[in-house]
């Protein structure tokens, strides 16, 4: 999905967090908890670093890839890793009692993740967690020891569930711009919903363009973009997807993408807030990451 925008981006800053990456070790080492739905590719911590070092991020939050299942090991192993440059986002379901999330929280993970896309057969995704899960049982736990849930879902289904969803008191942070569809347009009722939303401060939303961007390109995205910059920027995080699993075509770089968000948002402090102050807030990083 090259774009005239990505070929020439500008120079990064660094001590920026990029909010949603995957690490994918030795299957040997750490195999995996359920037969994968696609190729997992091989994308150690170190691989991690070397290429968030190239675009001048320093900080990340690791995100549970669906492959591992409830098998933490490589996500709290690399989080070990990392030290204070990370954090995390785990699955767990039902029977974890508040315990073992309080111990999960200590080593750095934030929150957990649930998942409402299904395959192309109309099969669950393996290794994911349903909305279910979260509002019949976890969203008090979650309360109690201070961690928020993480969505990937479709837009329409999201707001469908959103008045659970709200009434758990919990943060709501949805991956991949909100899942909303672009062929539906921006002034759709769905969309627009999420713009409500956000102004009201009452979700966190990914800038994770590649996911919407699939098939129509980057600029067909930009719109919706700058309607979410527009709407509430304290809610926003920036976010990349890498290593990219699952995308058809030339993947691009995390350098890419940030310069491409550096184009887009011009104004200074609007991006020291997304790229640094509000993974200060919602993860949990040290507050020198944003120059507090």
């Amino acid at each position: 999905m090259p774009t005239e925008a990505l070929t020439n981006p500008p120079p990064s800053r660094h001590g920026i967090c990029d909010c949603h990456v995957h690490v994918f070790d030795d299957p040997e080492t750490f195999p995996f908890e359920n037969a994968p739905a696609y190729a997992p590719p091989y994308s150690p911590a170190s691989a991690l670093l070397t290429n968030a070092a190239q675009a001048g991020v320093s900080h990340m939050v690791l995100v549970q890839p669906t492959p591992y299942g409830r098998n933490l090991d490589v996500l709290r192993t690399s989080l070990v890793k990392l030290g204070a440059r990370a954090r995390g986002v785990a699955v767990a379901d039902t029977s974890i009692d508040i315990d073992a999330l309080a111990a999960l929280r200590g080593e750095g993970i934030a929150g957990l993740r649930f998942v409402e896309n299904l395959l192309a057969d109309g099969r669950r995704m393996p290794g994911t967690v349903p909305l279910d899960a979260l509002l019949q049982t976890l969203a008090p736990k979650l309360l109690e020891v201070g961690m928020h849930a993480e969505i990937w879902a479709p837009l329409s289904v999201t707001l469908e569930r959103w008045p659970a969803l709200e009434g758990s008191r919990i943060p709501i942070v949805l991956d991949h711009m909100g899942g909303f569809d672009p062929q539906l347009g921006l002034h759709h009722a769905h969309f627009q919903r999420l713009l409500e939303l956000l102004r009201d401060g009452a979700v966190w939303v990914k800038l994770a363009l590649c996911r919407r961007a699939a098939g129509i390109g980057y600029d067909a995205i930009r719109p919706f973009h700058d309607a979410m910059i527009e709407a509430n920027g304290d809610r926003l995080l920036w976010a990349t997807d890498f290593p990219f699993v699952r995308l058809a075509g030339t993947p691009p770089t995390v350098k890419e993408l940030l310069g491409l968000f550096e184009i887009w948002v011009q104004d200074s402090e609007l991006k020291e807030r997304i790229l640094l102050r509000n993974p200060v807030e919602r993860y949990g990083f040290e507050a020198s990451l944003a120059g507090y």
